[in-house]
């Protein structure tokens, strides 16, 4: 069953960054809109990851606590420590009538998710 909620939440993973990857014009998309959904497609990786650990990921947006939750794993988590930063788009700045600008390289923080996405899929494909 871990198997299972893995692949799935990684498809979602998929559609989220997907998402994202089509929102790197500011004038079009503002940049909470284009930070949640790329948080998204990181939270559905790093549960799709610990899924794949055998481990049971708490309801959470935190993606600093599912990456100590990970490192708990003895996993090396250091490539993707970064992504904890878009934790804020989900919990805060979603909320917020006038969110601060970070100003983030969209292209840049796309590319950072399509590593640890394609991490998690590697991770799948080998079974283990």
């Amino acid at each position: 069953m871990a198997d299972a909620d893995a692949r799935a939440l990684l498809v979602i993973a998929h559609r989220d960054l997907q998402a994202a990857q089509g929102m790197t014009d500011p004038g079009a998309f503002h940049e909470v809109v284009w930070g949640f959904q790329l948080q998204q497609a990181v939270e559905k990786a790093l549960k799709a990851w610990l899924y794949w650990l055998g481990q049971s990921p708490a309801f959470t947006h935190d993606l600093v606590a599912l990456l100590k939750l990970l490192q708990r794993c003895e996993v090396d988590i250091h490539p993707y420590r970064s992504l904890g930063r878009l934790t804020d788009f989900a919990v805060q700045w979603r909320y917020d009538e006038q969110p601060p600008e970070q100003q983030l390289d969209r292209s840049a923080w796309n590319a950072a998710v399509v590593g640890l996405v394609q991490h998690v899929e590697t991770l799948l494909a080998s079974g283990r």
